[in-house]
């Protein structure tokens, strides 16, 4: 939350200058950027003085200084967040709020779905080129040890074959699964 809150801040700083904010609550800075400090009693002359390059201010009665949120906080004796969420309304600055609702049952369900997916994804690009491998070795062993008729007629059906031919059709669905993904 401290991050969304000082983002917010930079923003705010980098689209307000003090002049205006100053302007919006009803002060009005001489040429010089000096007005009547609001902070202190008895300042007869101006001793505030608004900084246009670095976007602050400084009194030189009674040494409050800051930014343009500073200055909000300690003209309306509110909160940094408050300072934040006023100027934010008073300039119409659109800021949002950053802050992320509670996630439910359901988004907590489909981020681990995801998570899940994305576990199975790694995996199948990691497995897929060695279930592509070994069958294209079975395919191999299957067409260099195919059957053939001996010399009493028979069909010789050799073990590495027939290793082969058992082992293609699970490969093969698990290539087609693979592709799926």
């Amino acid at each position: 939350m401290a991050s969304c809150r000082s983002d917010a801040a930079s923003e705010i700083r980098q689209m307000l200058t003090m002049r205006e904010v100053a302007e919006r609550y009803g002060f009005s800075p001489n040429r010089n950027g000096y007005i009547q400090c609001p902070f202190h009693r008895g300042d007869h002359h101006a001793s505030l003085k608004f900084y246009p390059d670095s976007g602050g201010f400084h009194c030189f009665g009674c040494g409050a200084g800051g930014s343009v949120i500073d200055f909000v906080m300690r003209l309306f004796g509110i909160t940094f967040r408050q300072a934040i969420v006023r100027l934010n309304a008073d300039f119409c600055l659109n800021l949002t709020e950053q802050r992320p609702a509670p996630p439910d049952a359901e988004q907590i369900a489909l981020a681990r779905k995801r998570a899940r997916d994305k576990k199975i994804k790694k995996a199948v690009s990691a497995a897929y080129p060695i279930v592509a491998a070994a069958y294209r070795e079975c395919y191999e062993i299957a067409k260099y040890f195919s059957p053939v008729i001996g010399t009493d007629g028979k069909i010789i059906i050799r073990p590495e074959y027939a290793d082969a031919v058992k082992k293609m059709p699970m490969l093969e669905d698990w290539l087609e699964r693979f592709r799926g993904r």
